[in-house]
């Protein structure tokens, strides 16, 4: 991990604190707005809000030119931004209560989605119009906190900084099955995707080769109803698209998207899915 003092107290503090928007807004005013005075004014239980979000979470070659393992295998960590919504729950006076509503991308914070928080008004950075289903959301989040299966845990609690990246528990399972080690990628890295890939594609195929940082791509190639890759090139094309506009084209990728470089996967409808190492030549 990091040695910087800075990560350290942030990893001490449950892996994330909120940021102040305001010095950035002041020195990019024309590019950074903040809400009015009427937009804070009119904040209600069940209005949305934003506010930014430092969180710790394991290194990508792709955003921060680092490794996510050192040679030893343990963790590189870094510190991120992350921007994230939460639903008020209550307003009091330049304080709003509220309840998470992202589940954050870090890797080694312990806040999650449904988490409750205070947030001073002054650290918004956007508010929304009220969720239609309000007292619906606040009824599934009792029963929510109530559940004993629920994480539960304290979100200022330290964090482990040699403790494995936090994915989503199918991503876990996913690697856990072929023990491979998790390297979640940036979902604003780029990666190759065919042209004919859709969410109703009956047979998808994808593949992890080494990161180019320098093109900003995971290394992630995704393609539909033909293995070949030259065949796919030559016939229906790639295009350069982001990791979260491949999921959009194709969600039931995403359980597979934290494979390690030299994995694959074969997506194929009323079938177990395969997982498997794939061949990466030097050309």
């Amino acid at each position: 991990m990091s040695d910087s003092p800075d990560l350290s107290a942030l990893l001490a503090r449950g892996g994330w604190e909120l940021v102040d928007p305001r010095p950035t807004a002041a020195q990019h005013p024309e590019t950074f707005e903040m809400p009015t005075v009427a937009e804070l004014d009119a904040l209600v239980p069940g209005s949305m809000v934003r506010a930014i979000f430092q969180v710790a979470t394991i290194a990508d070659v792709v955003r921060d030119g680092l490794a996510p393992y050192d040679p030893d295998g343990r963790p590189h960590l870094v510190s991120q931004r992350e921007r994230m919504w939460a639903i008020v729950t209550g307003v009091d006076g330049d304080m709003v209560e509220c309840a998470l509503d992202n589940q954050p991308f870090a890797t080694h914070t312990n806040l999650s989605i449904y988490d409750r928080l205070s947030l001073p008004v002054s650290h918004l950075i956007a508010t929304g119009a009220p969720v239609p289903d309000y007292d619906d959301f606040l009824a599934f989040l009792a029963k929510w906190e109530a559940d004993p299966e629920s994480p539960g845990a304290d979100p200022t609690s330290p964090v482990d900084p040699l403790a494995p990246p936090r994915i989503r528990s199918d991503q876990q399972e996913v690697c856990d099955r072929v023990g491979a080690r998790a390297e979640p990628p940036w979902p604003m890295g780029s990666g190759l995707l065919a042209k004919n890939v859709t969410p109703q594609s009956l047979l998808v195929y994808g593949a992890r080769f080494p990161a180019d940082a320098e093109r900003k791509d995971t290394g992630w190639v995704v393609f539909a109803e033909n293995d070949d890759f030259e065949t796919v090139s030559k016939t229906v094309g790639f295009t350069v698209a982001t990791l979260q506009d491949m999921y959009q084209a194709h969600p039931a990728i995403w359980p597979y998207i934290t494979l390690p470089t030299g994995w694959g996967f074969t997506l194929a409808a009323g079938t177990e899915h395969d997982v498997y190492p794939v061949e990466i030549t030097d050309d």
